[in-house]
């Protein structure tokens, strides 16, 4: 008889603590967090004649909603797409002064987005977001249509707990994201990583 109330007692003692484990995880990674990130992709469409690579750099908040799997997302950044023939930055030495030469094209743009982030599963989420992207190229005309057009994109990917209590985190996902314009426009699909930092 006692070692069956022995063995009640701590069958409740593991579930309270997971049940403790699990109500601290869904706090800390619900904090109002700052996202830095990185993505490398390829292009799609039309553009992936002229522009085969792509990829880009965000900065971004993330604010949960209370008493829900969902944050709202608020990003920014910068998206390039890369010539197939590479690009690159060099100097030509005279003598007397260096002369900087280009190598290839890059088309750039500026995307200011925002959207939701859910999360079906514990640390399973899925994304999207919309906005605009503004051409910031040398010339407004350079490689687009439009100085500024509509940008949207979609993801999925897994969440990776980091730091003590789990503050913070480590996103990997898959994404698509495009740019329509007249005769195809911008358009990539690409792998994104990004570091999110508890505010509070």
């Amino acid at each position: 008889m006692n070692i069956k109330k022995t063995l009640l007692f701590a069958a409740i003692l593991l579930m309270a603590a997971y049940s403790t484990k699990a109500q601290n995880y869904f706090r800390n990674s619900r904090s109002l967090k700052l996202d830095v990130g990185i993505n490398s992709g390829f292009s799609t469409g039309p553009v992936a004649d002229y522009f085969p690579a792509a990829g880009g750099l965000t900065v971004g908040l993330e604010v949960p909603l209370k008493r829900a799997p969902v944050s709202v997302l608020f990003s920014t950044g910068y998206t390039f797409y890369v010539s197939d023939s590479g690009y690159g930055v060099g100097f030509d030495d005279y003598g007397y002064e260096y002369d900087t030469y280009y190598e290839g094209d890059i088309a750039s743009f500026i995307p200011i987005q925002a959207g939701l982030k859910v999360f079906p599963a514990r640390r399973v989420f899925l994304e999207g977001l919309g906005g605009v992207s503004f051409n910031v190229n040398s010339y407004s005309s350079d490689y687009t249509y439009k100085t500024s057009a509509f940008i949207y994109s979609l993801g999925a990917g897994y969440s990776f707990p980091m730091g003590f209590r789990a503050r913070n985190s480590t996103d990997l996902s898959l994404f698509y994201e495009n740019r329509p314009e007249p005769g195809g426009g911008y358009s990539q699909v690409g792998v994104k990583a990004i570091c999110s930092f508890a505010l509070r």
